[in-house]
Formats: structure tokens, sequence, C-alpha cells
């Protein structure tokens, strides 16, 4: 599956990084290498091979636990309010491109 260095930086803008147009060339080149590679897969025989996904996982109980720093770090913070604690924005708008 062929990855063009413009889906690299067309995806590089939706999650707001800088690339150069020389990584973005590499990074195709390189994702492009790995979905072959995964490609390469799908084509292995695996019809002899016990499927192992059904095999229940041991259990434990879910029993809601209080972190004893808890008070520690509230304290600590700067930015609260009653005891949430206030954090800069980390998403802006989204470009639909």
């Amino acid at each position: 599956m062929k990855i063009s260095a413009e889906e690299i930086k067309k995806t590089a803008r939706q999650a707001k990084f800088d690339i150069t147009e020389d990584e973005a060339g590499l990074y195709a080149a390189q994702l492009t290498s790995v979905l072959d590679w995964a490609e390469q897969l799908q084509s292995v025989d695996t019809s002899a091979i016990k499927d192992t996904a059904l095999v229940p996982a041991p259990l434990r109980a879910d029993e809601a636990v209080v972190n004893p720093a808890a008070p520690d770090i509230v304290a600590a913070f700067n930015d609260k309010e009653n005891n949430l604690l206030k954090v800069k924005k980390v998403l802006g708008p989204v470009d639909i491109i």
C-alpha cells in the first residue's frame, strides 16, 4: 500500500506537527514499507494455528481505590476550583482538509 508524502503532510497538519518535505518523503517511504510488510503477513496460512482470542483471562475484583496522595496533588496545583484542577486547553480548531 503506497502512502504519499502529501498524505503524510496532511496528517501532520491535522496533528499540528511541523515536518519538512524531506521528513514527509522519509515517513511516507517508511510507512509504505511497514504496510507492505503487514500486507505480506495477511497471506500467511494460519488455519492450523489454534485460536487464542477466546482464552479466558483471570479477572480481578473491580474495587474503587482512593489515591492517598490525591489531597497533596490537589494542594500543590496552582489553578483549581473546588477539587478540580484547571489546565490549559490542548485542543484547538480542527483543520478539515
